[in-house]
């Protein structure tokens, strides 16, 4: 697809009088596409087959199919009701460290440390439990085990997860639609950069281009092509004259528009950003 096709200038709207404060359009509120919900919900349940698997099978290689109840203090318990128990805490730890923050595309890149550092939080726990509980007759064998095994038997889920989300993207669902804004040259790379990578999860559907760089109505025009196009993403790449993309940060306050920007370090003075790297680029996530 040619850049040029989607590469267009906003029409800046009525320039108010000198001197008069300019107030961003309202935009409706931009909702967290279902997409986005069901891949946490595909993790969460993943996750949560894995930890109960490799229980499972823990168990077995320890102890084998038939084996006594076991005894926590006073109490017996069959060891079925032992997947109950780790299967909430590995979610749990998964929670803690980050691991269902996918950003505003879904991207997990990175996720394997946050599994692997949940499987060493698992270890404390299981440490401490061994002792509160005296779970000495449950065979630290099978502890050991099953730390190895939830972390492997995850990363595995959480892959076929991911290659299903790649399969949907391929064939054009699961994106949100961007606007890119910028100068010509970084803006229409960019958008190349998006068409050539659909796995990114971001569909540019319009370029707004910043030559020469934006003046007092950058933020009336952003917010007119946002309106219109009805773009879930934001991507600034460059072209904003200082401090408008505090101004546009603020903009998008409340309306659920996320914001990707490339900026210089300069504009990002008082703004919160997590590196994203999305379809190979640095793009900074502004967490307002």
């Amino acid at each position: 697809m040619d850049t040029s096709a989607i590469a267009h200038a906003v029409e800046p709207p009525p320039t108010a009088p000198a001197g008069a404060p300019v107030a961003p359009l309202a935009l409706a509120p931009v909702r967290r596409p279902r997409w986005l919900a069901g891949y946490v919900a595909a993790l969460v349940g993943a996750d949560a087959v894995a930890m109960g698997a490799a229980t499972l099978v823990a168990k077995v290689s320890w102890l084998g199919l038939d084996s006594a109840p076991l005894h926590i203090r006073s109490i017996t318990v069959p060891y079925t009701a032992l997947a109950l128990a780790t299967m909430p805490l590995w979610l749990v730890l998964l929670a803690l460290t980050g691991a269902y923050d996918v950003g505003p595309t879904g991207a997990t890149r990175g996720h394997w440390k946050l599994v692997i550092r949940a499987g060493a939080q698992l270890l404390a726990v299981v440490a401490v439990a061994y002792y509160v509980l005296h779970l000495a007759l449950l065979g630290r064998g099978m502890l050991v085990a099953l730390i190895p095994l939830a972390v492997a038997f995850t990363l595995a889920g959480r892959t076929v997860v991911g290659a299903c989300l790649a399969y949907l993207r391929r064939r054009g669902r699961a994106c949100r639609p961007a606007l890119v804004i910028g100068r010509r040259r970084g803006a229409e790379a960019l958008v190349t950069q998006l068409q050539d990578r659909p796995s990114s999860g971001l569909s540019a559907v319009e370029a707004l281009i910043l030559d020469p760089p934006g003046d007092n109505d950058t933020v009336l025009q952003v917010t007119a092509a946002l309106s219109r196009t009805r773009a879930e993403v934001l991507i600034v790449t460059g072209g904003l004259a200082r401090g408008q993309l505090r101004d546009l940060a603020w903009a998008l306050e409340g309306t659920g528009v996320e914001l990707l920007v490339t900026p210089a370090p300069a504009e990002m003075e008082g703004l919160r950003a997590e590196i994203r790297p999305i379809a190979g680029l640095p793009l900074l996530y502004l967490d307002r």
